[in-house]
């Protein structure tokens, strides 16, 4: 089967996903909740993409259940922010539940990754192997790098914080393009090696 098609849709819902996450820096709860119900459908879409590639390798196989768990519990921890109304109780419900879809959809990412890593080599590709695993480091590593800076609670260190995060956001769509291309030339010219 031809992978590319699918990997344009999942690149093009991880960047309008990107996009959506500069929302964050936002104070109005209005424009949270629009955007989290908005990255919501990007997650929804992506789900769709693992279901058609689940039959390619059995680690992306792994990563459509591992992403329909994640959809579930953040898509409840939305509806539980809605009924907390200053409920300590569902705050904190809530929080476990954004915490727990956020694992799930970490080790969907790890799944989705590793198989396309695993493709590499087998079908050719002209991207060298392992370098797609990057997709999950570097926000992970961003992530850790900014929260540390940002609390110092300082105002430079955070600015900062922010920067790297939003910085590192930026590899996986850098680095999903190039696989792309290289997945889009083998399969339009097969028979070059």
């Amino acid at each position: 089967m031809k992978i590319y098609p699918h990997l344009r849709i999942l690149w093009g819902a991880l960047t309008v996903s990107a996009v959506l996450n500069l929302t964050a820096l936002c104070n109005s709860m209005l424009v949270l909740l629009i955007a989290n119900v908005l990255n919501l459908l990007c997650y929804c879409v992506i789900a769709y993409v693992l279901y058609r590639l689940s039959d390619e390798s059995q680690l992306l196989s792994r990563a459509f259940p591992a992403q329909l768990l994640s959809i579930a519990l953040i898509g409840l921890a939305l509806v539980v922010t809605q009924l907390a109304h200053g409920n300590v109780t569902l705050e904190n419900f809530m929080a476990l539940l954004s915490m727990a879809g956020s694992v799930a959809g970490l080790l969907s990412e790890y799944y989705l990754y590793w198989g396309l890593d695993e493709r590499i080599i087998p079908h050719a590709y002209n991207y060298p192997a392992r370098r797609i695993r990057w997709c999950l480091y570097a926000p992970l590593l961003g992530a850790f790098v900014a929260s540390t800076l940002m609390l110092t609670g300082q105002a430079a260190p955070y600015y900062l914080g922010v920067a790297i995060q939003l910085g590192t956001q930026v590899v996986p769509l850098v680095l999903l393009w190039q696989y792309m291309r290289a997945v889009q030339a083998r399969e339009d010219d097969p028979l070059t090696f």
